[in-house]
């Protein structure tokens, strides 16, 4: 299933299921909408998904537009990210391969919409990088579970853009200050569940900027996978449904381009993974 949080023309928002161009909003016994969006529907355990595989059997198709899409998880409870983890980025930067991940947090006020407009500071847009990812969602409470059973816990995957300010990130040792800047990290289009997605080694996360490539990798680049990220970070806390874990970015980012290719005024970057769609925004710097 391809799990989408949409808005309902103005009236609110609501968890659906996606299939092709039409969508079925997931709804109770009353026909009311059932869950404001897809972490409200993760939350419920098994009775959300099984009320999603109901809305995609039974349900009322609509059509929906971009516009109509929001970030899946409105308000995650924690969002994990993972630095350095693809070998070719941390070739680019000039570093070893970790032991360990390398993990920092962002703020769910630091998420917006899979297509809207990013808009950023003058003060934040001196050296505005993108950064690819595949993200995991987590499904049912994890804690100190071990990698063999990790992917049960995982309700599917999605795509995110951890749009990086490379100043504030490199002026003290901690990322936070550059990784966090409010609605500047795209997410989306949908939470697509594991059954659909097969082998995920073989997949390809590309990025575009104004329709020219900057990175491509597949996804057995990475150094720690999802089942490995969910054990490590289930041992130091215990891991809710809705929980986000970024797992880190491929090489081709604009801070090892030379010259620099850093995002300006007007650009537009896409992010797409093969099986789970793709995230397209427009850079506007502001006063």
């Amino acid at each position: 299933m391809r799990l989408a949080t949409l808005e309902l023309n103005g009236t609110g928002t609501a968890a659906a299921v996606l299939r092709d161009e039409t969508a079925m909003v997931v709804r109770d016994s009353a026909g009311r909408v059932a869950y404001p969006d897809v972490g409200a529907l993760l939350a419920a355990g098994d009775a959300g998904l099984a009320s999603a595989r109901r809305a995609l059997d039974d349900g009322d198709e609509q059509p929906y537009g971009p516009g109509a899409v929001r970030r899946p998880i409105l308000a995650p409870g924690a969002i994990f990210c993972v630095g350095l983890n693809y070998r070719t980025h941390i070739t680019e930067m000039g570093r070893e391969l970790p032991t360990h991940p390398t993990l920092f947090s962002k703020l769910s006020r630091a998420l917006t919409d899979p297509y809207v407009d990013i808009d950023v500071p003058v003060a934040g847009a001196a050296c505005l990088d993108y950064e690819g990812e595949l993200v995991a969602v987590i499904g049912t409470r994890a804690r100190n579970v071990d990698a063999a059973e990790a992917m049960r816990h995982v309700a599917g995957l999605t795509v995110l853009n951890d749009v990086t300010m490379r100043d504030y990130q490199w002026r003290s040792p901690q990322w936070f200050a550059g990784k966090t800047w409010e609605r500047s990290t795209p997410v989306g289009p949908a939470v697509v569940t594991l059954d659909e997605l097969g082998d995920l080694d073989a997949r390809e996360l590309v990025v575009t900027v104004n329709d020219a490539e900057r990175q491509r990798a597949r996804l057995g680049d990475l150094v720690f996978g999802v089942t490995e990220l969910v054990a490590d970070i289930s041992r130091i806390v215990t891991l809710e449904p809705g929980d986000m874990i970024a797992t880190g970015t491929p090489g081709g980012v604009g801070d090892a381009m030379d010259p620099k290719g850093y995002l300006g005024d007007g650009d537009v970057v896409e992010v797409r993974i093969d099986g789970l769609g793709s995230i397209r925004n427009r850079i506007n710097v502001r006063p």
